[in-house]
Protein backbone atom coordinates (compact mmCIF):
# COMPACT_ATOMS: atom_id res chain seq x y z
CA UNK A 1 0.00 0.00 0.00
CA UNK A 2 2.80 2.37 0.92
CA UNK A 3 4.68 1.55 -2.29
CA UNK A 4 1.56 2.27 -4.39
CA UNK A 5 1.14 5.63 -2.67
CA UNK A 6 4.76 6.51 -3.36
CA UNK A 7 4.32 5.56 -7.01
CA UNK A 8 1.21 7.70 -7.31
CA UNK A 9 2.91 10.69 -5.70
CA UNK A 10 5.97 10.23 -7.94
CA UNK A 11 3.80 9.99 -11.05
CA UNK A 12 1.90 13.13 -10.05
CA UNK A 13 5.16 14.98 -9.38
CA UNK A 14 6.55 13.99 -12.77
CA UNK A 15 3.31 15.04 -14.47
CA UNK A 16 3.41 18.38 -12.68
CA UNK A 17 7.02 18.98 -13.71
CA UNK A 18 6.24 18.08 -17.32
CA UNK A 19 3.22 20.42 -17.29
CA UNK A 20 5.36 23.30 -15.99
CA UNK A 21 8.06 22.62 -18.59
CA UNK A 22 5.50 22.48 -21.40
CA UNK A 23 3.84 25.68 -20.20
CA UNK A 24 7.18 27.47 -20.04
CA UNK A 25 8.16 26.25 -23.51
CA UNK A 26 4.81 27.32 -24.95
CA UNK A 27 4.85 30.75 -23.29
CA UNK A 28 8.48 31.57 -24.19
CA UNK A 29 7.84 32.37 -27.90
CA UNK A 30 4.97 34.65 -26.87
CA UNK A 31 7.16 36.40 -24.31
CA UNK A 32 9.95 36.81 -26.88
CA UNK A 33 7.48 38.20 -29.43
CA UNK A 34 6.08 40.65 -26.89
CA UNK A 35 9.58 41.77 -25.88
CA UNK A 36 10.51 42.31 -29.53
CA UNK A 37 7.31 44.25 -30.24
CA UNK A 38 7.91 46.44 -27.20
CA UNK A 39 11.53 47.10 -28.24
CA UNK A 40 10.42 47.87 -31.80
CA UNK A 41 7.89 50.43 -30.54
CA UNK A 42 10.62 52.07 -28.44
CA UNK A 43 12.92 52.30 -31.48
CA UNK A 44 10.14 53.77 -33.63
CA UNK A 45 9.43 56.38 -30.97
CA UNK A 46 13.08 57.53 -30.80
CA UNK A 47 13.54 57.64 -34.59
CA UNK A 48 10.33 59.59 -35.16
CA UNK A 49 11.06 62.01 -32.33
CA UNK A 50 14.80 62.54 -32.88
CA UNK A 51 15.06 62.15 -36.64
CA UNK A 52 11.86 63.60 -38.03
CA UNK A 53 11.06 66.19 -35.37
CA UNK A 54 14.34 68.03 -36.02
CA UNK A 55 13.79 68.07 -39.78
CA UNK A 56 10.12 68.99 -39.64
CA UNK A 57 9.91 71.14 -36.53
CA UNK A 58 6.96 73.14 -37.88
CA UNK A 59 4.76 70.08 -38.32
CA UNK A 60 1.72 69.83 -36.08
CA UNK A 61 0.66 66.36 -37.16
CA UNK A 62 2.31 63.20 -38.50
CA UNK A 63 1.16 61.04 -41.39
CA UNK A 64 2.45 57.47 -41.67
CA UNK A 65 2.29 54.99 -44.50
CA UNK A 66 0.13 52.18 -43.12
CA UNK A 67 2.32 49.66 -44.97
CA UNK A 68 5.82 48.72 -43.85
CA UNK A 69 8.76 50.11 -45.77
CA UNK A 70 10.35 47.10 -47.50
CA UNK A 71 13.91 47.26 -48.76
CA UNK A 72 16.28 50.21 -48.50
CA UNK A 73 15.60 51.47 -52.00
CA UNK A 74 11.92 51.73 -52.94
CA UNK A 75 12.51 49.61 -56.06
CA UNK A 76 13.90 46.70 -54.02
CA UNK A 77 10.53 46.00 -52.50
CA UNK A 78 9.51 44.12 -55.66
CA UNK A 79 12.48 41.73 -55.40
CA UNK A 80 12.12 38.17 -54.11
CA UNK A 81 12.85 37.87 -50.41
CA UNK A 82 16.23 36.12 -50.79
CA UNK A 83 17.39 38.63 -53.40
CA UNK A 84 16.16 41.48 -51.23
CA UNK A 85 18.06 40.19 -48.19
CA UNK A 86 21.25 39.81 -50.21
CA UNK A 87 20.91 43.32 -51.66
CA UNK A 88 20.29 44.82 -48.20
CA UNK A 89 23.30 43.06 -46.67
CA UNK A 90 25.54 44.23 -49.51
CA UNK A 91 24.28 47.79 -49.14
CA UNK A 92 24.81 47.81 -45.38
CA UNK A 93 28.33 46.43 -45.78
CA UNK A 94 29.28 49.66 -47.58
CA UNK A 95 28.45 51.64 -44.45
CA UNK A 96 29.67 49.17 -41.85
CA UNK A 97 32.40 50.93 -39.92
CA UNK A 98 35.19 48.80 -38.44
CA UNK A 99 37.26 50.37 -35.63
CA UNK A 100 40.88 51.11 -36.55
CA UNK A 101 41.96 49.87 -33.13
CA UNK A 102 40.39 46.47 -32.64
CA UNK A 103 42.66 44.69 -30.18
CA UNK A 104 41.37 42.66 -27.24
CA UNK A 105 41.92 45.67 -24.98
CA UNK A 106 39.94 47.91 -27.36
CA UNK A 107 37.10 45.40 -27.52
CA UNK A 108 37.07 45.17 -23.72
CA UNK A 109 36.90 48.96 -23.45
CA UNK A 110 33.99 49.20 -25.89
CA UNK A 111 32.19 46.45 -23.98
CA UNK A 112 32.63 48.30 -20.68
CA UNK A 113 31.69 51.63 -22.28
CA UNK A 114 28.68 49.93 -23.92
CA UNK A 115 29.57 51.08 -27.40
CA UNK A 116 30.66 54.64 -26.65
CA UNK A 117 32.47 55.99 -29.70
CA UNK A 118 31.96 52.71 -31.56
CA UNK A 119 30.13 53.09 -34.87
CA UNK A 120 30.56 49.49 -36.00
CA UNK A 121 27.45 47.38 -36.52
CA UNK A 122 27.17 43.86 -35.19
CA UNK A 123 26.91 41.08 -37.76
CA UNK A 124 23.78 39.63 -36.14
CA UNK A 125 22.12 43.05 -36.23
CA UNK A 126 22.76 43.33 -39.98
CA UNK A 127 21.53 39.78 -40.58
CA UNK A 128 18.31 40.32 -38.65
CA UNK A 129 17.76 43.73 -40.26
CA UNK A 130 18.15 42.24 -43.75
CA UNK A 131 15.58 39.60 -42.82
CA UNK A 132 13.09 41.98 -41.23
CA UNK A 133 13.30 44.83 -43.75
CA UNK A 134 12.34 42.48 -46.58
CA UNK A 135 9.09 41.40 -44.89
CA UNK A 136 5.99 43.31 -45.90
CA UNK A 137 2.83 43.88 -43.90
CA UNK A 138 1.21 46.68 -41.96
CA UNK A 139 3.04 49.12 -39.75
CA UNK A 140 2.13 48.57 -36.07
CA UNK A 141 0.17 51.48 -34.57
CA UNK A 142 1.19 50.80 -30.97
CA UNK A 143 4.20 53.14 -30.76
CA UNK A 144 3.90 56.55 -29.12
CA UNK A 145 4.30 59.90 -30.89
CA UNK A 146 4.31 63.40 -29.43
CA UNK A 147 2.12 64.77 -32.24
CA UNK A 148 -1.27 63.53 -33.44
CA UNK A 149 -0.81 60.95 -36.20
CA UNK A 150 -2.72 59.29 -39.01
CA UNK A 151 -2.02 56.06 -40.88
CA UNK A 152 -2.96 56.10 -44.56
CA UNK A 153 -2.42 54.32 -47.84
CA UNK A 154 -0.28 56.59 -50.06
CA UNK A 155 -2.29 55.40 -53.07
CA UNK A 156 -5.37 57.11 -51.65
CA UNK A 157 -3.97 60.62 -51.89
CA UNK A 158 -1.88 62.81 -54.22
CA UNK A 159 0.55 65.64 -53.67
CA UNK A 160 -0.48 67.43 -56.88
CA UNK A 161 -3.65 67.51 -58.92
CA UNK A 162 -3.69 64.54 -61.26
CA UNK A 163 -5.94 64.78 -64.28
CA UNK A 164 -7.63 61.53 -65.21
CA UNK A 165 -8.54 60.27 -68.72
CA UNK A 166 -11.97 61.85 -68.44
CA UNK A 167 -10.53 65.23 -67.40
CA UNK A 168 -11.39 64.87 -63.72
CA UNK A 169 -8.78 65.77 -61.11
CA UNK A 170 -7.88 63.99 -57.90
CA UNK A 171 -10.17 65.37 -55.17
CA UNK A 172 -7.80 64.66 -52.28
CA UNK A 173 -4.56 66.61 -52.16
CA UNK A 174 -2.19 65.90 -49.29
CA UNK A 175 -1.77 69.50 -48.10
CA UNK A 176 -5.51 70.07 -48.16
CA UNK A 177 -6.30 66.97 -46.12
CA UNK A 178 -3.28 67.16 -43.78
CA UNK A 179 -2.24 70.84 -43.62
CA UNK A 180 -0.11 70.31 -40.51
CA UNK A 181 2.05 67.52 -41.94
CA UNK A 182 5.18 67.82 -44.07
CA UNK A 183 4.78 64.50 -45.88
CA UNK A 184 4.31 60.76 -45.47
CA UNK A 185 6.65 58.82 -43.17
CA UNK A 186 7.37 55.16 -43.85
CA UNK A 187 9.13 52.77 -41.46
CA UNK A 188 10.50 49.27 -41.92
CA UNK A 189 10.52 46.47 -39.40
CA UNK A 190 13.35 46.84 -36.91
CA UNK A 191 16.35 44.52 -36.93
CA UNK A 192 17.98 43.67 -33.59
CA UNK A 193 21.11 41.98 -32.36
CA UNK A 194 20.73 38.85 -30.23
CA UNK A 195 20.70 40.87 -26.99
CA UNK A 196 18.31 43.54 -28.30
CA UNK A 197 20.87 46.21 -27.39
CA UNK A 198 21.43 47.35 -30.99
CA UNK A 199 18.84 48.09 -33.65
CA UNK A 200 18.54 49.15 -37.29
CA UNK A 201 15.54 50.59 -39.09
CA UNK A 202 14.97 51.91 -42.61
CA UNK A 203 12.83 55.01 -43.13
CA UNK A 204 11.51 57.00 -46.04
CA UNK A 205 9.87 60.39 -46.25
CA UNK A 206 7.82 61.41 -49.29
CA UNK A 207 6.61 64.98 -49.79
CA UNK A 208 5.88 64.95 -53.52
CA UNK A 209 6.67 63.35 -56.87
CA UNK A 210 10.28 64.54 -56.76
CA UNK A 211 10.49 65.28 -53.06
CA UNK A 212 11.65 62.74 -50.53
CA UNK A 213 14.52 60.78 -49.04
CA UNK A 214 15.35 57.50 -47.35
CA UNK A 215 17.66 56.83 -44.40
CA UNK A 216 18.94 53.94 -42.33
CA UNK A 217 19.30 54.51 -38.58
CA UNK A 218 21.44 52.57 -36.13
CA UNK A 219 20.45 52.76 -32.46
CA UNK A 220 21.88 51.40 -29.24
CA UNK A 221 20.31 50.92 -25.85
CA UNK A 222 22.14 52.20 -22.80
CA UNK A 223 20.72 52.22 -19.28
CA UNK A 224 17.41 51.07 -20.73
CA UNK A 225 17.11 53.96 -23.22
CA UNK A 226 17.51 53.87 -26.98
CA UNK A 227 19.45 56.55 -28.84
CA UNK A 228 20.56 57.07 -32.45
CA UNK A 229 24.31 56.45 -32.85
CA UNK A 230 24.60 56.48 -36.63
CA UNK A 231 22.54 57.25 -39.74
CA UNK A 232 23.09 57.65 -43.44
CA UNK A 233 21.19 58.77 -46.51
CA UNK A 234 20.22 55.94 -48.86
CA UNK A 235 18.25 57.76 -51.55
CA UNK A 236 16.94 61.21 -52.33
CA UNK A 237 14.65 62.69 -54.98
Amino acid sequence: MHKNRVRVVSAMSIALVLAVVCWFAASRPRQDAQARASAQDAVYEVVVRDAFASMHSKATELVFDENLNTGIDPASGSSPKDACMEAVQQEISRHRYEPILNTIADKAYRLIARGAGDYSIRADTIQDFAKQVCIGGRLPETFHTDLPRTFISPDSIAFDFIEGPDGTKSPEIFKQVYPGASGIISLSRVGFDSRQDEAMVSTSFVCGGLCGDGHVYVLRKKSGRWSVVNAWLEWIS
